[in-house]
């Protein structure tokens, strides 16, 4: 995994206060050496996610996941390893050589390309020809401020602008295609500008780089908004317009506003909703509030009031779907009623024919911030859709359908207090029992749900897999901890011999650098579960044991595991002989002699008596007998 030394990556972990990273995301309490919260990586009520300060490592005992500080940045802001490095370093004030890999330097291409091109649109939007973007931002009431901090520009008239800038920035035509910034032309060779003739948002990721633009056309032309295609660097619906900026106002706030438009996103940023997020021209995905919800436990959208109850149902719909994709689901990692720290999505009706631009330029921020307080759960609308006959039907009939439909919502909502209220509602609206309504969806939820391993209940991180032994991950532990028994038990260990592949990956670090700091051994495995493995075993510090009788214990295993090995290898060696001969081997032979010493020394060990080489007359074939 790692492409940088193990001495670089050891200054920067020097550097950097692992509780005060992790802090950033999460709100740790103090607990004994230790410091203690919510996992930011799966839904918990009480807070299993631990960070050891002295290792600088952390571990969810609930999920299972664990690392370094490089691990911890990689999760969080789905960064790549030499990218969490880069960022670590800069914070930590190291240097780093230039040593990165060639994946990696295709990637740094893309990045520069698209910096470039933003810094191209930038200066294009204030030049002549920028003047119908220039007026067009007047007209909408964007401040120039606002519109310098989001780098909107201008892509000139013309089929080779950028591409002519970029040859001259020594940019090849193959990063701009992979780049999306151009297109290749079908009938002759060559490519030209994606973006002509539109005013362009730029697209950044969490780290604040460009990653791909948005294009808005003036006049006719369409398609009226023009994004950038799915490129190594962008993917729909895994990115959020402004949430960059957003990201440190939704963590204080708690509260992530959702709008559909670049122009409402940059309007609710001008009027001080700093919190603001847009979804890039599509509904929000699991990912977005996957992403979101790092950051908050509450996100509102808002919604036509005419429209309101239809896109609702829609997005209940999607949201509550409890496969991969279902927000809910993914999102909070549960689907029982009893689950917690669920995402919480609210609907702000805006006036018909208003969307957040033009409400705020209209009524201000103080009517705007009305309208959010006044926000009501997303599934309180979509319930109201569902109670309502599609056929405006009404009696028994109906009622019963209405009831069916309203307890398969419910069976899917994954936030106990937000569908108890909601069952109340519904019932009362129904006119039936509420605890009729309750138990059919919990019947519902039962055949609904997937059977998943709860991983409260047995974190893969926390024991080791059935093939493993306990005396393996024993020794592995012991090992980890006392530096000085590596030098006389490594020797003995045969890695291709530990049964679980974990330990087999964490032995094999071992030996390849036993000198090396238990922690710092995370960047020498290559996946998440073995490093989270490792930092089970790490993150609570453990009491020393009797070092001595330990490694004692240990050797004497360790020898009788070589010794057992040595027996089968020449047990295999003397049947195969037999089976191709028809004839065992002299009794005196140096296989059976050999064969026979490893014996005694493992009946010794297990304080066992070896029978004798020579022992009773022969057998028919050679085979010793009692007779």
């Amino acid at each position: 995994m790692a492409t940088y030394s193990a001495l670089v990556l050891d200054e920067i972990r020097a550097g950097i206060d692992v509780v005060d990273l992790v802090g950033r995301f999460v709100n740790l309490k103090k607990a004994g050496v230790n410091w203690k919260g919510l996992c930011p990586f799966h839904g918990e009520k009480t807070p299993s996610f631990m960070v050891n300060p002295k290792k600088g490592i952390f571990h969810c005992f609930g999920c299972g996941v664990g690392g370094d500080a490089f691990g911890f940045l990689m999760r969080q802001d789905k960064l790549t390893f030499p990218e969490a490095v880069r960022a670590l370093a800069k914070q930590a004030n190291v240097t780093l050589p230039e040593e990165r890999s060639a994946g990696d330097s295709g990637r740094e291409e893309l990045l520069r390309a698209m910096e470039l091109a933003s810094r191209f649109y930038v200066e294009a939007l204030g030049k002549a020809g920028g003047e119908q973007a220039r007026t067009y931002l007047e007209g909408r009431g964007i401040d120039p401020e606002v519109a310098r901090r989001f780098a909107l520009g201008y892509a000139p008239e013309g089929w080779d602008k950028l591409r002519d800038f970029m040859h001259g920035e020594h940019v090849s035509d193959d990063v701009l295609l992979s780049a999306g910034l151009v297109i290749k032309r079908e009938s002759s060779t060559g490519v030209y500008d994606r973006f002509r003739g539109r005013l362009t948002f730029a697209i950044r990721d969490l780290q604040g780089r460009v990653v791909a633009f948005g294009g808005r056309a003036f006049g006719d032309e369409q398609p009226k908004y023009l994004n950038s295609p799915e490129t190594p660097l962008y993917t729909k619906g895994h990115v959020l317009y402004a949430a960059d900026a957003a990201r440190e106002s939704i963590r204080a706030k708690n509260r992530a506003l959702i709008v559909e438009g670049y122009v409402d996103c940059l309007m609710a940023h001008q009027y001080g909703f700093t919190e603001a997020v847009a979804a890039l021209g599509t509904a929000f995905t699991a990912v977005q509030l996957g992403l979101l919800h790092r950051y908050c436990d509450e996100v509102v959208t808002f919604f036509d009031a005419d429209a309101a109850g239809q896109k609702a149902a829609e997005r209940a719909e999607q949201l509550l779907e409890p496969t991969t994709g279902g927000a809910a689901w993914a999102v909070n990692r549960s689907g029982p009623f009893e689950a917690a720290g669920a995402l919480r999505v609210k609907v702000a009706l805006l006036p018909a024919g208003h969307d957040p631009d033009t409400f705020l330029r209209a009524e201000g921020a103080a009517a705007f911030s009305e309208r959010i307080v006044q926000a009501r759960s997303l599934l309180a609308y979509a319930l109201d859709r569902l109670i309502a006959d599609p056929d405006g039907a009404s009696g028994p009939r109906a009622r019963t359908n209405a009831f069916a439909r309203v307890a398969l919502m419910l069976a899917k909502v994954p936030d106990a207090q937000e569908a108890s209220s909601l069952s109340r509602d519904a019932a009362r609206k129904l006119g039936v029992d509420p605890t009729q309504l309750w138990i059919e969806a919990q019947k519902l939820q039962a055949a609904l749900r997937k059977p998943i391993v709860s991983a409260a209940r047995r974190p893969e991180s926390a024991q080791a897999s059935s093939s493993s032994t306990t005396r393996e991950r024993d020794l592995v532990d012991f090992l980890l901890h006392d530096k000085a028994a590596r030098t006389e038990l490594l020797p003995l260990v045969d890695v291709a011999d530990i049964r679980d592949e974990r330990l087999r990956h964490l032995m094999a670090a071992l030996k390849a650098r036993p000198e090396a700091e238990a922690e710092t051994l995370m960047t020498d495995v290559s996946d998440d579960g073995t490093r989270g493995f490792l930092a089970a075993l790490l993150v609570v510090d453990r009491e020393p044991g009797d070092r001595v009788a330990l490694v004692g214990t240990f050797r004497i295993h360790l020898e009788r595991e070589q010794r057992l090995k040595r027996q089968r290898d020449r047990t295999r060696v003397i049947a195969e002989n037999h089976a191709s001969t028809g004839v065992a081997a002299a009794v005196h032979d140096d296989q059976f002699r050999a064969l026979h010493e490893d014996t005694t020394v493992v009946y010794g060990i297990a304080n066992g008596v070896a029978q004798p080489l020579e022992h009773g007359p022969r057998g028919p074939q050679g085979v010793e007998t009692n007779e």
